[in-house]
């Protein structure tokens, strides 16, 4: 909430005041959305000048090269709205630490890890069966996104990163950190929900729909059960590790070597899985002692979760994001019928 409010003195300025700090915080969490995705429309200018420059002048555009401009465009889409929501919704505001990056709570990761691997790989499989279904129904190609990465050396080495490590850093920043901790005082699990809603959004291919919502769940989870980012950017690393992985495979040896790659990982991730849920089973009572940010404010569930559908930024940024994310898939079948 906002500044050292005392609760329960009075219930119709406590509902105030709460409403209040809820608006701003849906506000600034449904425009960080919105420059987000103008930050990652607008790279394409300075991207393309930068070829434009290089070529008039002879430089050679080297592999290597490439990789770090795309490295720092992917860096300038996310550090934008991350630095917009902290200086919209700092910490003074908020009243607890935007980035926890203390150490972890022991015993958590090697469970979270696993589950979240296992979860997120079958994830990866119902994401591609919905979208052969959606495919078959429209009779239109759904988009995917596919990290181009080289096969060998510098370039290859700067491809992984980009892909995978900067990725996992600056996504659990922006919202397993700003926004899930700044959401926290009104609850861990309203938190959790807000933040999965908005890295849900923000991958703006169907294919990537149904995990990012599950691992943003999980790693919201984790997250607040482990008191640290740490966590998560691991776990979130060595997921795309994996991704980059089955892509590489394609890349060197063939639709066959990624199909093997695939089929590994995948056995790989059940079995982390299964030792991790077993793990999470065990401590389940020590996992609920972590989990301490029961709410303490006067709005109920429904009227917390009914806000965020009704807060005007949260509904333009949630309707331009889908409209992104659908409009190549629905577009052309849209014209057909009209």
């Amino acid at each position: 909430m906002e500044g050292d409010i005392l609760w329960g003195v009075d219930l119709e300025r406590d509902q105030r005041l709460e409403r209040r700090s809820l608006s701003r915080l849906l506000s600034a969490v449904g425009l960080t959305m919105l420059i987000f995705l103008l930050a990652a429309l607008s790279t394409g200018l300075p991207v393309n000048l930068l070829r434009w420059y290089w070529e008039s002048h002879g430089i050679p555009i080297t592999d290597a090269l490439a990789q770090l401009v795309n490295m720092a465009s992917y860096t300038y889409s996310l550090l934008l709205p991350l630095l917009f929501f902290v200086l919209f919704q700092g910490p003074r505001r908020v009243g607890r630490p935007l980035f926890p990056l203390g150490r972890p709570a022991p015993g958590v990761f090697f469970p979270a890890l696993g589950f979240c691997l296992g979860i997120c790989s079958f994830s990866n499989y119902l994401s591609s069966y919905v979208a052969l279904l959606i495919r078959e129904a429209l009779h239109q190609p759904v988009p995917t996104y596919r990290a181009a990465i080289p096969e060998s050396g510098l370039p290859m080495v700067l491809g992984i990163l980009s892909a995978a490590v900067l990725p996992a850093v600056l996504e659990e920043l922006l919202f397993r950190g700003a926004i899930l901790q700044a959401a926290r005082p009104f609850g861990d699990g309203f938190a959790i929900l807000l933040s999965a809603l908005a890295f849900t959004l923000c991958h703006t291919t169907v294919p990537q729909l149904i995990p990012a919502l599950l691992a943003g769940l999980m790693f919201g989870f984790f997250t607040v059960l482990s008191g640290s980012l740490w966590v998560t950017v691991l776990i979130h690393c060595c997921y795309n590790l994996l991704a980059v992985a089955v892509e590489l495979a394609g890349t060197t040896g063939g639709p066959e070597a990624q199909r093997a790659m695939a089929l590994a990982i995948a056995a790989g991730s059940f079995l982390l899985w299964a030792g991790g849920t077993y793990l999470l089973c065990r401590r389940f009572l020590l996992v609920g002692r972590r989990m301490t940010g029961v709410y303490q404010g006067t709005l109920s569930g429904p009227e917390r979760l009914a806000r965020v559908f009704c807060n005007p930024p949260m509904l333009i940024a949630t309707a331009t994001l889908c409209w992104t994310t659908w409009e190549p898939v629905v577009g052309e079948t849209l014209k057909r019928w009209s």
